[in-house]
């Protein structure tokens, strides 16, 4: 059974790496070549190709955690602890996300620009809370090369808004304009302050 567990162990980190690399070079062409419209793209080869790739990388970064505490053990609780609120609370405000900004906004269907709510802290919360929820996975595994693989997911996510930047300040101008310079790309502590000021008013 280990020996199972530590073969899907390597399959899942290669095939990280692959698909990760894949989908970099797609979104990076994508950035030098606007013209052929990879990203965004509601519908066809395009989009299934950039979210065939992610979905890999997710679904493999998830494998090789599991995979990691299969061959390595549980570990101290303290790891738990600190992760997994981390990871439930992050994939539940990601979860969250798609459901305030729609499915069809989401997956790159213009039908309004989002500024409220979530999206009055940063511009892309469901890029920063994924990376969050892969910190706590990888806390929670006791696995560095998990938190490695957060990092790429990062990586990643920033080639996305590149892409998606662009595609916005065309079908929104001057208010996706004044959006981007009110609101931050990520977070940053205009962030933390209308989180401070929100909380007071709740209070």
């Amino acid at each position: 059974m280990i020996q199972t567990f530590s073969t899907a162990h390597d399959v899942s980190l290669v095939l990280a790496g692959l698909s990760a690399c894949a989908l970099g070079l797609y979104l990076t062409l994508g950035l030098i070549c606007p013209d052929w419209g990879l990203w965004p793209s509601a519908a066809g080869w395009r989009h299934n190709t950039a979210f065939g790739l992610f979905r890999v990388f997710c679904g493999t970064t998830v494998a090789f955690a599991l995979c990691e505490v299969a061959v390595n053990g549980w570990g101290h609780w303290v790891r738990y602890l600190i992760g997994a609120p981390i990871m439930v609370t992050a994939f539940g405000i990601t979860l969250w996300g798609y459901r305030f900004l729609g499915l069809e906004n989401t997956y790159c269907e213009s039908s309004g620009l989002v500024t409220g709510g979530m999206y009055a802290y940063s511009r892309n919360p469901q890029y920063v809370t994924s990376v969050l929820a892969t910190i706590g996975l990888g806390i929670s595994s006791g696995s560095l090369m998990t938190l490695v693989l957060a990092g790429v997911l990062f990586v990643l996510y920033f080639l996305f808004v590149l892409n998606e930047e662009r595609w916005l300040l065309q079908g929104y101008g001057d208010a996706f304009r004044d959006y981007m310079r009110s609101t931050p790309r990520f977070v940053d502590t205009r962030s933390l302050i209308r989180a401070q000021r929100d909380l007071r008013e709740v209070f």
